[in-house]
């Protein structure tokens, strides 16, 4: 960190006190330039009149010489701040870096208008016609377009900070790298957009369809989209911390390598949504539809998952430290080699899944349905797996050791090779399963479990009587 000198700062001090007064403003507080920014000083001879259609064309012409050429005496920028140019017809002009501050547009006809870096903040363009415009580095903070038709509108890289577009058609327009900070889309279309890079910082998006929307990059931090449809949106390493995402439909959306750090997705559509790589710690997924999802490699540490359907989800290698999954569907779902330490998961479904080689230790996941389950050399040490039901599945070198398996039932299950080391088998249920290879149990643990006349025993130890297992 660089540092400075008393010298250099007191030098510092002396010259900002002899600057003049217009300079000094200019560096005052953060209050003082929001007020200057919020009330535009307009010197327009049209300030808060109206403009007839003859003088609007001769005006039009005249910045257009402007714009091809400054030095031309018939040439001349417009500046109609706060001027009302409410249904005005302007298709096809050309207004590139014209001042129209504050100005009335309402029902304007602006389709196929060049405004590009044209002053508009606090414009009100309700309801304006602005297909195929080009609005390019154009100044629209705090610009009203509720309800305004930008289909197909160009806006790269436009201020629309604190904008309202409630209800705006935003169809095939292109708003790359746009500020949007703060700014109101409540039930906008922005259906097929182009959206790469832009800021959405703080902004409304309840209700509004991004249905196949380029949101690559975008920054949704804190967003509201709630109810919200991304059906197949790209949202590839878009930031979504904290986003508001309850109810939303992102079926088959991209959001590979996204960030859904804490973000609300509770009830969300993910259905086949692409997820590898992304970040989901501590996100809200309870009852979110997440069926055919691809989280290869996601980070759901301490994410809510539980009552969401996970039926045949990718989770290979996906990191679920201390996840929930309380009543959670995962039947057919590959979690071959992911990281489950201390997730709990009371009732979970797991069966016909891949849980080959999961490392779930300290877990918890009692009264959990195992069923017809892959879960060769998975490590479940110190887990507790009481009531849970692994009948027929393989558990070949699974590790079990110091794990709480009262009750549960392991009905034709294959163990050989697993580790039983100091497990707690109190009326656990081996009927028809395989313990001839099994390593660590001892007969005061079997005589303590149910076995029956098909159980295969590991050499040296004596089949006990016969036991009522507890009923499931």
């Amino acid at each position: 960190m660089k540092r400075f000198s008393i010298p250099t700062v007191f030098v510092g001090m002396i010259i900002l006190i002899g600057l003049p007064a217009s300079w000094a403003g200019a560096t005052g507080s953060p209050a003082s330039k929001t007020t200057s920014l919020a009330v535009p000083l307009c010197k327009s001879a049209y300030k808060q009149k109206s403009v007839s259609t003859k003088t609007l064309q001769t005006l039009v012409r005249s910045h257009e010489r402007w714009v091809e050429y400054r030095g031309n005496p018939d040439a001349k920028r417009m500046e109609l701040c706060q001027a009302d140019l409410s249904r005005a017809a302007l298709v096809g002009a050309n207004l590139e870096r014209a001042d129209l501050e504050g100005t009335l547009l309402r029902q304007a006809k602006l389709s196929q208008v060049n405004l590009a870096q044209a002053s508009l903040a606090g414009a009100d363009l309700t309801k304006a016609l602005l297909e195929d415009s080009n609005l390019s580095g154009a100044d629209l903070r705090r610009a009203r377009l509720t309800g305004a038709n930008l289909s197909r509108a160009i806006g790269d890289e436009a201020a629309l900070f604190d904008a309202v577009l409630v209800g705006a058609k935003l169809r095939e327009a292109s708003f790359e790298r746009a500020q949007l900070e703060g700014a109101d889309l409540t039930a906008a279309d922005l259906t097929d957009g182009n959206f790469v890079e832009a800021y959405f910082y703080g902004a409304t998006l309840n209700g509004a369809v991004l249905v196949n929307a380029d949101l690559t990059g975008a920054d949704l931090r804190r967003t509201v989209l709630t109810n919200a449809n991304l059906s197949r949106a790209n949202l590839q390493g878009a930031l979504l911390d904290r986003a508001q995402l309850e109810g939303a439909r992102l079926i088959e959306a991209d959001m590979e390598s996204a960030y859904l750090d804490e973000a609300n997705l509770r009830g969300a559509n993910l259905k086949g949504a692409i997820l590898r790589g992304a970040d989901l710690r501590y996100a809200n997924l309870h009852g979110a539809d997440l069926q055919d999802a691809d989280l290869e490699g996601a980070n759901l540490e301490e994410a809510a998952l539980g009552k969401a359907d996970l039926h045949s989800a990718k989770l290979r290698m996906a990191i679920l430290y201390h996840a929930v999954f309380d009543e959670t569907n995962l039947m057919d779902a590959n979690l071959n080699r992911a990281v489950l330490i201390g997730a709990t998961g009371l009732r979970a479904n797991f069966m016909n899944g891949d849980l080959g080689e999961i490392y779930a230790p300290k877990s918890s996941f009692q009264l959990a349905q195992f069923n017809r389950t892959h879960l060769e050399s998975a490590n479940w040490v110190g887990a507790d797996l009481r009531g849970a039901n692994f009948s027929h599945s393989n558990m070949t070198h699974a590790n079990l050791q110091d794990s709480n398996l009262q009750d549960a039932i392991f009905v034709s299950v294959n163990l050989s090779g697993a580790r039983l080391d100091s497990a707690d088998l109190h009326r656990a249920n081996f009927t028809s399963a395989n313990l001839s290879s099994v390593i660590g149990l001892t007969q005061a643990q079997l005589n303590a479990a149910c076995v029956d006349e098909q159980t295969k025993l590991p050499p040296g130890l004596s089949r006990p009587a016969p036991c009522t297992p507890a009923k499931k």
